[in-house]
């Protein structure tokens, strides 16, 4: 690759990452406060799925501590989508656990981790409800 082939395929990935990030702060008002209902039983896993674009420098993280006579996170990564196209985005995969009956709320905030001064530009929220078997 040349120097103009390198700077050329810099700046695409720099306007793409630019225009995720503009549609990401556009989207802002319909993802704020809306809470979903997840219905699990005690012993069960369940599985919360976000669309994320690391490449725009953001992810999802627990905004608040779980609930951990009710719920516990057994796992969560990051797959990128099918496309494989520079600056395309995934999903972030959330594994939980049903511990314990009753009912908590899971917030999620997407950042990115080293701006600490900025607020999330979206948030996520998802009610739980566990049951007995």
């Amino acid at each position: 690759m040349n120097k103009k082939q390198l700077i050329l395929a810099w700046v695409i990935v720099s306007l793409i990452s630019a225009i995720n990030t503009i549609s990401f702060a556009e989207g802002l008002e319909e993802h704020n406060n809306s809470a979903r209902v997840i219905n699990a039983n005690v012993g069960k896993e369940f599985i919360i799925t976000l669309e994320s674009n690391r490449t725009t420098g953001f992810e999802w993280q627990l905004s608040k501590p779980l609930d951990k006579n009710i719920i516990q996170l057994l796992n969560s990564e990051y797959k990128v989508g099918e496309t494989k196209l520079i600056g395309s985005g995934g999903k972030e995969i959330w594994v939980f656990k049903a511990i314990g009956a009753g009912k908590t709320t899971i917030s999620f905030k997407y950042v990115r981790p080293w701006e600490k001064d900025n607020p999330p530009i979206k948030e996520e929220f998802f009610t739980i409800i566990i049951q007995e078997n």
